[in-house]
């Protein structure tokens, strides 16, 4: 690795840091376009660094809440047990999928995702709160069933796109095993690293992983999240939410340019 791409790999995971940080969620929506649009990564390759950089990163957060107390395993095991399984069949289907479909369809999901942000904000609870009227249950079976079944599609989800699921495995705890907000964010840190190491061992397994660049990238994704969460505390959220929101489109419209270019 020459100097110029170390300097962009640790740029890119400060940037990455920074988002976790103040979205809440996982390093691939910077990750991956920024790989797949500066360096010319393949996207397989590109989705398998940002889920190294998620397990690392999120262990890495977790452990402060941890530290606090504000982690509980315990009931969220069905959430982890689901995305586990859900993680190795998404990693396993994407492979069958074509570099360019695979880009294409990533560059959609930013646009989606960038647009949410710009119009809804990034509050995590006000997020929940929409939830909360559909994830109520009453019985602990039903608790049980949910939680794995949603646990499987976030593995599903994290095994396609790379994305570790952080803000719906936190919805989950909230409304379906009626976690405290606290225990909640620092539980779903916890399983995301879980989530996402399940299907990093998925791309490592197929030869869809670079260990160096992404243990790299994620010790400046850590950097990056703790210099983020002094940041957001002195910004606008609307402002940030279009700042991110934006910028989040930008790379989902120019990922799927370049398809076509």
């Amino acid at each position: 690795m020459d100097a110029a791409s170390l300097i962009i790999i640790l740029a890119i995971g400060l940037a990455s840091g920074l988002v976790m940080s103040l979205v809440g969620a996982s390093a691939v929506m910077v990750v991956v376009p920024s790989l797949s649009i500066i360096l010319g990564y393949g996207m397989h390759l590109a989705i398998g660094v940002s889920l190294l950089v998620d397990v690392l990163a999120s262990l890495a957060i977790g452990y402060e809440y941890w530290r606090h107390g504000n982690v509980d395993l315990g009931h969220g095991l069905w959430i982890a047990l689901g995305s586990v399984a859900g993680a190795q069949l998404g990693a396993g289907y994407t492979v069958a999928l074509p570099d360019w479909f695979l880009a294409f369809s990533y560059g959609v999901w930013m646009l989606g995702a960038g647009l949410m942000i710009w119009r809804n904000g990034m509050n995590r609870t006000a997020i929940s709160d929409r939830f909360a009227k559909y994830l109520r249950f009453d019985s602990g079976s039903k608790q049980v069933i949910t939680s794995l079944l949603l646990g499987v599609l976030i593995g599903v989800n994290c095994g396609v796109f790379g994305a570790g699921g952080g803000v719906l495995i936190m919805i989950v705890l909230l409304f379906v095993l009626d976690y405290p907000v606290h225990s909640a964010i620092g539980t779903s840190t916890v399983i995301m690293a879980i989530t996402a190491a399940s299907a990093s061992v998925g791309y490592l397994m197929r030869g869809n992983m670079d260990v160096y660049v992404g243990v790299v990238m994620a010790a400046a994704t850590i950097v990056g999240g703790v210099a983020g969460a002094r940041v957001v505390n002195s910004m606008d959220e609307r402002i940030l939410a279009r700042v991110v929101g934006g910028t989040f489109m930008v790379l989902g419209v120019v990922m799927t340019l370049l398809r076509f270019i």
